[in-house]
């Protein structure tokens, strides 16, 4: 069997950026992925990144997104507006149709399919709101990479679902916010996966209730990834994760602090990197 570093690329919203950081460090020590596969904000880094070119020029472009996600404000930081428009069955098709708007700039437009990416293999990970499977979006190459990510980032609350062919897409976090398996399915033969959760509170006053779900998010996210970790080593397939959290929990909704995350993410796999190195086979 031919050998196949994936990096895999968790969810967390804006802590993504630390994925940022992360990544700039694995390429710079010659860690160059053959498979890139993200779930939500990872599934932007995965796409980036692979769109712009598993190089310094790839990263320097993904930081310039980051730069213009934080200043348009995509994410509604008014929590009580968010719960607000769920209650009342309104998704935010506004908040789509910005994302949507911002990628196209960027040149992933709804005809580029996954196929059409050169160098690097890239995957992408929903959650069919039906049957409460993960879809992998890249598996099947012709698949538009557009329609990928706006299945991907359809976070609840802040996003709509994305639509399609009777199907309802939500944020593949849901099921996997680490995709692990994904990866495995497309052929991984070894794994680095850069984790976003975070089981602490964010700063500031917020409701036992908001703490409690974050609580019982981390939790259940936690339980998928030792799953679907041991899945991978049972097949021979080896995982190293990295767990990326700056100095106190970010807001999953908030991007303006995103250059001391890229920093932080940076520093916490330059750290780990004798490690990475000293038990890399490939």
């Amino acid at each position: 069997m031919n050998s196949c570093l994936a990096i895999v690329l968790g969810g967390g919203g804006a802590r993504g950026a630390l994925q940022v950081g992360a990544l700039r460090a694995l390429l710079e020590a010659g860690l160059i992925p053959d498979l890139l596969v993200g779930t939500s904000i990872g599934a932007v880094n995965a796409v980036g990144l692979a769109f712009w070119g598993p190089d310094r020029s790839g990263i320097d472009a993904l930081e310039r997104a980051y730069q213009e996600i934080a200043e348009s404000k995509l994410m509604d930081q008014n929590l009580g507006r968010v719960a607000l428009r769920a209650l009342l069955g309104r998704p935010n098709t506004e908040a789509s149709r910005r994302v949507a708007e911002m990628l196209i700039s960027k040149g992933i437009t709804p005809d580029i399919r996954f196929d059409q990416i050169p160098g690097v293999r890239v995957a992408v990970i929903g959650a069919d709101f039906e049957t409460g499977l993960p879809v992998i979006y890249g598996q099947d190459p012709c698949e538009s990479i557009l329609e990928g990510l706006l299945a991907s980032i359809a976070v609840p609350l802040w996003f709509a679902p994305f639509e399609k062919d009777g199907r309802t897409i939500v944020d593949g976090g849901i099921v996997s916010n680490l995709p692990i398996e994904a990866a495995v399915t497309l052929g991984a033969t070894d794994i680095i996966a850069l984790d976003l959760d975070d089981p602490r509170p964010t700063p500031g006053k917020r409701h036992p209730v908001d703490q409690y779900l974050d609580k019982l998010i981390f939790t259940v996210s936690q339980r998928y990834r030792r799953l679907e970790t041991a899945l991978a080593e049972a097949q021979g397939v080896r995982v190293r994760s990295i767990e990326l959290r700056g100095p106190a929990a970010a807001p999953v909704w908030d991007f303006g602090n995103y250059r001391a995350l890229i920093q932080t993410g940076y520093e916490i796999v330059c750290r780990e990197l004798p490690c990475l190195l000293g038990s890399d086979e490939r």
